[in-house]
């Protein structure tokens, strides 16, 4: 008996639970939250598989959309400092990054945040970090980014969201999977509908080294009260 193949066979056992369609309860999810600041909500419904409906508090970000990046400056620059450049969305990431940790005009680093949030396809794709809570009130606070640089700030209203929770890396075909299903649970729930045309957000808690069995995703819509 290998104690070494012991904790590998458990771990994908681990894997293998939480790949089958609603396995990872909320209460699961919340363990694998990093320790760090993120938007306040308060769960106003909730079913098994990871699906809750939230009321979030307003609160701040900083984004970049890809097709406002430039080859050169100091986004490029930010982005060339990442162990993994090459990743997909390596460069919007590395921009906010930068950013947060003082790449701005005041030259004022803040804390990390959770989750990184993203929407959108391709070039159209935007990723968002939370600012820290010193900024959701008042934003115009927050540290103007570089001239050069394409991050803006901006505030995310109060609002109802349904989400749906999963674990992995929250690849493409995973992201468009749990989004179909977060769509199926909500037309048939007499409760909640999503909000006409509204995207689905992607948030992501983990850093990219954490093992895909311990991470925390989520999808998320804008949703309102059957009348």
């Amino acid at each position: 008996d290998n104690p070494e193949f012991k904790g590998v066979s458990s771990m994908l056992a681990m894997a293998k639970k939480d790949a089958k369609e609603g396995s990872v309860s909320s209460e699961e999810m919340l363990k694998r939250t990093p320790d760090l600041e993120t938007p306040n909500y308060e769960v106003l419904a909730s079913k098994k598989g990871g699906f809750e409906v939230r009321r979030y508090e307003k609160f701040s970000v900083c984004s970049v959309t890809m097709s406002e990046l430039k080859s050169s400056g100091s986004d490029k620059e930010s982005a060339s400092k990442l162990s993994n450049p090459q990743l997909s969305g390596a460069t919007s990431f590395g921009a906010l990054a930068g950013y947060l940790f003082g790449k701005n005009q005041e030259q004022k680093p803040m804390a990390m945040t959770t989750p990184v949030l993203s929407v959108g396809e391709g070039s159209s794709r935007k990723m968002s970090f939370v600012l820290p809570s010193d900024y959701w009130e008042e934003n115009d606070k927050a540290p103007t980014p570089l001239s050069d640089s394409v991050v803006k700030v901006s505030s995310v209203e109060g609002c109802e969201r349904a989400v749906l929770a999963f674990a992995g890396f929250g690849r493409k075909a995973d992201v468009e999977n749990r989004s179909n299903k977060l769509r199926e649970i909500l037309k048939y729930d007499k409760e909640w509908r999503a909000v006409e045309d509204a995207p689905v957000l992607l948030a992501q808690y983990n850093d990219p080294f954490t093992p895909p069995w311990k991470r925390r995703n989520e999808v998320l819509i804008s949703v309102e009260p059957m009348k």
